[in-house]
């Protein structure tokens, strides 16, 4: 279960490093050594439009029944449900096809008895080049049944979510089993201009069924083209939706209380999770705990002060906490500007009282911009006090003959000994995946 770290390669780096620090030249902490591999290679892929690993706000693997699942692109077939032997580091396909779509990206859910996948087609939009959605291309809803080491389709899936494409597109369940969905969809021309809207749904208890989709009846509803949402179910009893909105520099957070109307204005509350020149940027990943007393929602997020300051010490990446009993949220920063991170995940350790926080970073100490691929860090922190360290963190997943892995994915749920951590990556050079596999004492 432990991910391979070549230790030698990592106290050479280290001694680098403090031999440019005390010649007074910049460096990254706990920079990989280029040519070693950290975690596993897995299958290969082809005809997928997208890394199959993407999108930032997305989960693509759960832990059920002792094992890690996870939802991969089969070359030549489509989206397949695959389970992880740990013994021999290898995903097996378990034959269990959902879809077949090579330009759809999913969110998955495992409750605890019922898996859902939502598979949305990809439209990517930029503020630089906005991309209409694409109507006449739904995202449905798998639902699978579970028994003894089977998933099977249940019987009226999958269900429509909606009937437009979107960039990115997240799930949850909440207190009376409805699912929820979020994204955001892009409308107009060069001519009349572009707009961006946050959308939600919500379907019967168990996906059996889905509304029509509406705005998200609060302020501000109209991001950016390149700004994406996404959706969490806490506190035992709320769903909370969060979204970037560049044009005001801001990251929004809304909830509502289960039971009360959908599509109320009323139903629903609205405060700014992060407001500032520049703090707003396109990556989200949301996690919360059911169990936890606090409700508390963990939020990484990135700026985009690197493109608004030269400053490396600004910070790059955020880990921003909601606490329901004082509505308000606390940040910590998780990475700076100097560190060239992109792409933060999260994940919660609740034996250990952990959050562990994931991004991209080029290997060795090149740093072209902030969002180019190479390798995937992991940093820790308490839960109650998420202090992180400097520098970009340890090495987690390389691919040392071809420095090109991006796109972390990991679970919604939270993890501990008997879970350990799983996280995967792919290489879109090479079109293979890659993860780390790795105990939690």
């Amino acid at each position: 279960m432990t991910t391979f770290k070549p230790q030698t390669h990592r106290f050479l780096s280290q001694a680098v490093a403090l031999l440019l620090a005390v010649a007074g030249m910049s460096f990254y902490a706990n920079t990989a050594d280029a040519a070693a591999d950290y975690g596993y290679p897995s299958i290969s892929y082809w005809g997928v439009a997208n890394p199959p690993t993407a999108d930032k706000p997305q989960s693509k693997l759960w832990w059920n029944d002792g094992a890690w699942w996870a939802d991969m692109w089969t070359t030549g077939s489509g989206w397949h449900i695959y389970r992880l032997d740990r013994a021999s580091h290898t995903w097996v396909d378990t034959g269990v096809l959902n879809d077949s779509r090579g330009n759809t990206l999913a969110d998955t859910l495992w409750d605890g008895s019922r898996l859902y996948i939502a598979s949305h087609v990809v439209t990517i939009s930029s503020n630089e080049t906005p991309e209409p959605s694409v109507t006449g291309q739904p995202a449905n809803l798998y639902r699978y049944s579970y028994s003894a080491g089977t998933y099977t389709l249940d019987a009226g899936f999958p269900t429509i979510i909606t009937n437009n494409s979107s960039e990115s597109m997240t799930i949850d369940r909440d207190s009376t089993g409805a699912i929820w969905a979020t994204w955001t969809q892009v409308a107009g021309n060069p001519t009349s201009g572009f707009t961006n809207t946050v959308y939600v749904n919500n379907s019967l208890p168990g996906g059996a069924g889905w509304s029509t989709p509406f705005v998200l009846p609060v302020a501000n509803a109209h991001p950016a083209p390149d700004d994406i949402s996404a959706v969490v179910a806490y506190a035992k009893n709320r769903i909370g939706v969060m979204w970037s909105d560049q044009t005001t520099g801001t990251v929004w957070w809304a909830w509502r209380t289960d039971g009360t109307s959908p599509t109320a204005r009323s139903s629903w509350k609205q405060q700014p999770a992060l407001r500032g020149n520049g703090l707003a940027d396109d990556h989200l990943n949301l996690k919360a705990l059911l169990a936890d007393g606090a409700g508390r929602v963990f939020a990484a997020v990135k700026t985009s002060l690197n493109e608004t300051s030269s400053d490396p010490t600004l910070p790059q990446e955020l880990l921003l906490v909601f606490r329901p009993g004082t509505g308000s949220f606390t940040k910590s920063t998780i990475a700076v500007t100097g560190d060239c991170v992109t792409r933060p995940q999260l994940l919660l350790d609740t034996e250990n009282n952990q959050v562990h926080a994931f991004h991209t970073a080029p290997a060795g100490t090149q740093c072209a911009s902030s969002g180019t691929a190479g390798t995937i860090y992991e940093k820790t922190a308490s839960m109650d006090d998420p202090v992180f360290a400097s520098g970009r963190g340890t090495p987690l997943i390389q691919d040392g003959a071809s420095p090109n892995l991006n796109n972390l994915t990991t679970t919604k749920q939270s993890v501990n000994s008997s879970t350990g951590l799983v996280v995967m990556a792919s290489n879109h050079i090479t079109k293979r995946y890659w993860f780390a596999d790795r105990s939690l004492g």
